[in-house]
């Protein structure tokens, strides 16, 4: 059954009234973007354009296809409504195509806790359908948006050697998928792991569900920051910095990435979390913390030695810069009612 028709969309339309956009010009290289219309995935469009390359967008629009507005009439951007278990359109999708940028997926515990047998569908299980089809296409590319919450819980700084211990069926289902990635790679295929921190900072699909930015959107609503526990680790990562992490890898040399996992982020972007909370609470005024105990037990601290030195990636943006970000728009009313289902 398609992921189409059993989950309407946030925009009320359905799959019959999103028409295909039409399609580009010769590109010297076209990436075929999963997700593209998501909290990463649109921003990551946008760079790609950006930078020269034609884009080919599946998705299946969950939240609406409004954060890729601006891509509309760009010859250069074919966006594709589909559900990517549906290996017809993703071969579809696929052929003519250089490298695939995989960010779809059931996103966050949240959701996945309350969908659990349709992000073990989307999230992994789809996953080895998606490797045969790029390589049947003849796509060498594959780079995966993993995450760093598969360490788990941990005392110790993790590196990319670390065993996993995830906790939760997001991190699983990412860490399934990885295993399938690695097991894949050969002389004629590429696959790259990004296990990402904690993204935070504004994008034109905004999420208010991510805990940097729910934070500043209970202190600029609420002026009330609600802490869970306090003494966890978190590596935080600004969105921005997330599409510079997969432009470089497009771009890298086969060898620097073919097979190879990286920690996307920094260590100065480490945090405690009543650490951030009391850094959001500096920055906006009249901002009080209160703190509660929950079961979530996840605490990582994570090491970012391997992308700098092979990739020579660095963080641009830090957590002061997103607080800043996102309290303008805040207060100027760019959003409303971020409580609201179409931020998560």
């Amino acid at each position: 059954m398609s992921l189409l028709s059993t989950i309407p969309s946030h925009d009320g339309t359905s799959p019959s009234q999103y028409v295909e956009v039409k399609g580009c010009c010769e590109p010297v290289s076209r990436i075929l973007v999963l997700g593209g219309a998501g909290y990463l995935g649109c921003m990551m469009v946008g760079e790609l354009l950006r930078h020269g390359f034609a884009v080919r967008v599946l998705d299946a629009f969950l939240f609406g296809d409004r954060a890729l507005a601006d891509f509309k009439y760009n010859r250069n951007c074919e966006v594709i409504r589909g559900d990517l278990r549906d290996i017809g359109v993703v071969v579809q999708c696929m052929r003519g195509c250089d490298a695939v940028v995989h960010l779809a997926g059931i996103v966050g515990d949240a959701a996945c806790n309350e969908r659990t047998a349709l992000a073990v569908q989307v999230n992994s299980a789809a996953t080895p359908l998606l490797l045969r089809a790029a390589r049947r296409c003849g796509i060498d590319r594959f780079i995966f948006a993993s995450t760093c919450s598969v360490y788990g819980a941990s005392e110790r700084c993790l590196d990319e050697g670390s065993p996993l211990n995830p906790l939760s069926v997001y991190a699983r289902t990412k860490g399934e998928s990885e295993k399938w990635l690695l097991e894949a790679s050969g002389p004629d295929f590429t696959p790259t792991i990004l296990r990402l921190g904690t993204l935070f900072g504004l994008s034109p699909r905004m999420r208010f569900d991510l805990v940097v930015n729910l934070f500043v959107a209970q202190a600029a609503s609420s002026g009330q920051i609600t802490i869970w526990n306090g003494e966890q680790w978190r590596p935080f990562l600004h969105v921005q910095d997330a599409v510079r992490a997969f432009l470089l890898c497009v771009d890298a040399p086969r060898q620097a990435v073919a097979g190879q996992i990286f920690n996307v982020g920094g260590a100065s972007l480490n945090y405690q979390i009543r650490e951030l909370g009391q850094s959001i609470a500096r920055a906006i005024p009249n901002t009080r913390l209160s703190a509660i105990e929950n079961d979530d037990r996840r605490n990582y601290r994570v090491s970012f030695d391997k992308i700098q030195s092979v990739l020579g990636f660095r963080c641009e943006r830090n957590l002061a810069f997103g607080i800043h970000e996102m309290y303008a728009s805040l207060k100027s009313n760019e959003f409303a009612n971020v409580g609201d289902g179409r931020f998560l």
